[in-house]
């Protein structure tokens, strides 16, 4: 009914702000705060990808459907944190004085977890399929909200967080060395 839709997307929308800011919270203290805002802007896409795809193809959102969210929030957050743990390894070993240093560095991180992060992903697709395939009818919009979250959580854990930080500390270290 439309009371029982608000009520989940309201609860939603709070179960995604929650994570979000414990999500801040954990990547600021154990990274930089602007690796967190670039982890969260990752997840916001994720979760407003599957929402999209839910809204263009009618299907019903559903408690399952919530699950099938904050799950694909928990694989995108821990890719993420992979790759920026990568990162931060690297910018150890080598100090980037220039925005090609520090460019290199992030593509060197990608590379070396792009691999890692295809095969997990490629692992719980196979699972997600075959429950589409061989599934109760009761989570059908689960699966598909799984499989459509995973494949939009490792493009976005690869491609839009370590970009959204790069960008962001590169300005700062230009802004650096030019003093």
């Amino acid at each position: 009914s439309p009371t029982v839709g608000k009520e989940l997307a309201r609860n939603a929308l709070y179960a995604v702000a929650i994570a979000s800011i414990g999500i801040i919270i954990y990547v600021s203290i154990r990274f930089e705060y602007k690796m967190a805002i670039a982890a969260i802007a990752s997840l916001l896409y994720d979760a407003f990808f599957i929402v999209t795809f839910f809204s263009i193809t009618r299907l019903e959102v559903d408690v399952t459907f919530i699950a099938a969210v904050l799950t694909i929030i928990g694989y995108s957050i821990n890719d993420t944190i992979v790759t920026f743990d990568r990162i931060r390894e690297h910018m150890k070993k080598r100090k980037p004085k220039t925005f090609a240093d520090l460019n290199h560095i992030v593509n060197l991180s990608l590379q070396q977890t792009f691999t890692r992060s295809i095969n997990t992903v490629l692992t719980v697709v196979i699972v997600v399929v075959t429950l589409l395939i061989f599934g109760a009818s009761s989570i059908t919009n689960f699966s598909i909200a799984l499989l459509v979250g995973l494949l939009t959580g490792v493009y976005s854990s690869l491609y839009i967080a370590a970009q959204i930080w790069l960008a962001w500390k590169g300005k700062e270290l230009k802004k650096d060395s030019a003093q």
